[in-house]
């Protein structure tokens, strides 16, 4: 391990982080906030830690396990540090509430602490929205994009990076990341435009983005996007979080015009498409069974839920807690599938699920004839064994954290729907559950020890799982 490059990288990623205070900073100038105070002190505490790591001579070369160090412990202290401002401006009540309310926020999970959130001074909900956006990309990406700061960046890109297997989509590391955030920052700006022309206030617009193209999903309302009781509103987000879910290779290579048909990401967006239209139909077909909606309503809502969960983003158009059974059942699977590999979305993943499935039926049809050679097939791309066994360990640790989880949540007295879904909403990203974390209701009453176990399981989803839980050995920290 090269405990000094590691910090020397940490502190220039800190410095970035301790940058992007300024924006809210500014705002609360702007609106002549008492906020300012507890900003200008998180950027100088945030700036002098940087500088402290910064100022450690690296050497050596990053190793694989120096990029993992790196990642992990940096999206710690990146967490940690985005707390000041939420708790020194008192809006949270404590730091754990604070860490909480950052963890969501960076993780792009969206699950809050908050209520009233309209009474919230304006530069703080900018800082939670802000943090979804800086997030959903990866803030360390973000730092290979601006400083050459890393010599072996792969392993770091893989780390943050959600996905089977990240695609450099040029032959550059730091290409690939200007890149990525570009298509990500078009995005935002023809979300930002959609929204403005659609009704809302300059700040509304910005904030929906942020949490929309970021699938993170905080809002400054309470009601979330029911709140605007406008149609347009609703479709230009349902639009928008399904395009965040797509892998965002599809989009460079819609741009530089290169083939799409054979390629492994289109092969997911067909399910991506086919999975969120069954859901939205099911949902559709529950609320007028069993609630009375129009058919019109009915589409409205059930196709707006079934992209939110799916795209793990978590806004509302309604209180789905209030729904049928079997609407709020495919909500909650929904929860365990996510969008495409190479997206913001949180989760399993469209792909893993899928390839989950196609193995399930190679086993099926091998046992009745064991000599019959199968090759599993993702569309035209062949599938090695050694993928879907790391997939398959995937799932088997991603559902071991989430019923360890579980198990925790209820151990501090939550009754069995509210820590199931509360588990499920944070190692997938997702936000609101169900029952005492609704759409209606907030992870504030949660005891505090429930708080750190979820966000170790919003960081643990967003990682991808491996890259948390490797830190946690022994071995890994042995020279």
């Amino acid at each position: 391990m090269h405990f000094r490059m590691i910090l020397h990288t940490l502190g220039t990623v800190l410095l970035l982080l301790a940058l992007t205070m300024v924006f809210p900073l500014f705002w609360a100038i702007w609106d002549q906030s008492p906020g300012v105070t507890a900003f200008v002190v998180s950027i100088l505490v945030t700036a002098g830690v940087g500088l402290l790591m910064k100022m450690v001579r690296p050497s050596g070369n990053l190793s694989r396990r120096d990029g993992f160090a790196i990642v992990g412990l940096g999206w710690l202290l990146i967490a940690g540090l985005g707390a000041l401002p939420l708790y020194l401006s008192g809006v949270t009540p404590s730091y754990t509430d604070a860490f909480f309310e950052s963890m969501s926020g960076f993780t792009t999970t969206g699950a809050t602490i908050l209520s009233n959130l309209e009474a919230v001074p304006r530069e703080v909900l900018f800082w939670r929205s802000l943090s979804h956006w800086l997030g959903g990309m990866g803030i360390i990406l973000l730092s290979l994009a601006i400083f050459p700061i890393l010599p072996t960046g792969i392993t770091l890109f893989q780390a943050e990076v959600p996905g089977l297997a990240p695609e450099r989509i040029l032959p550059r590391l730091k290409q690939t990341a200007v890149a990525m955030w570009l298509i990500y920052a078009a995005l935002s700006l023809l979300q930002m435009v959609a929204l403005s022309l659609a009704g809302l206030s300059f700040f509304e617009s910005l904030i929906h983005t942020l949490g929309t193209v970021s699938t993170g999903g905080f809002s400054s309302r309470d009601l979330s996007v029911q709140a605007f009781a406008n149609g347009t509103v609703e479709w230009v987000v349902t639009i928008f979080m399904f395009l965040s879910g797509v892998n965002f290779t599809l989009y460079y290579r819609l741009f530089r015009r290169k083939s799409l048909q054979r390629s492994f990401a289109a092969t997911e967006f067909k399910w991506y498409g086919l999975i969120i239209l069954s859901a939205a139909a099911l949902i559709a077909y529950s609320l007028m069974a069993g609630m009375g909606f129009s058919p019109a309503a009915a589409v409205r809502h059930g196709l707006f839920q079934a992209v939110s969960v799916c795209t793990t983003t978590g806004f509302a158009s309604a209180n789905f807690d209030t729904w049928p059974s079997l609407a709020k059942g495919v909500l909650f699977l929904l929860m365990f599938v996510g969008g495409c590999t190479g997206s913001t979305a949180g989760s399993l993943k469209v792909a893993r699920v899928v390839l989950l499935f196609k193995y399930a039926l190679r086993r099926i049809r091998q046992t009745a004839r064991p000599r019959l050679v199968i090759q599993t097939r993702f569309g035209e791309t062949a599938v090695s064994d050694r993928i879907l066994h790391e997939t398959l360990s995937f799932f088997f640790l991603y559902i071991a954290l989430f019923l360890g989880g579980v198990l925790t949540i209820m151990g501090t007295g939550e009754e069995m729907l509210t820590s199931i879904s509360a588990a499920a909403a944070a190692i997938g990203n997702v936000g609101p559950g169900f029952a005492g974390v609704g759409p209606a209701a907030n992870y504030a009453h949660l005891h505090p020890v429930a708080k750190w176990v979820l966000s170790f399981l919003m960081l643990a989803g967003r990682l991808e799982i491996l890259t948390v839980l490797i830190l946690l050995t022994p071995g890994f920290w042995r020279r």
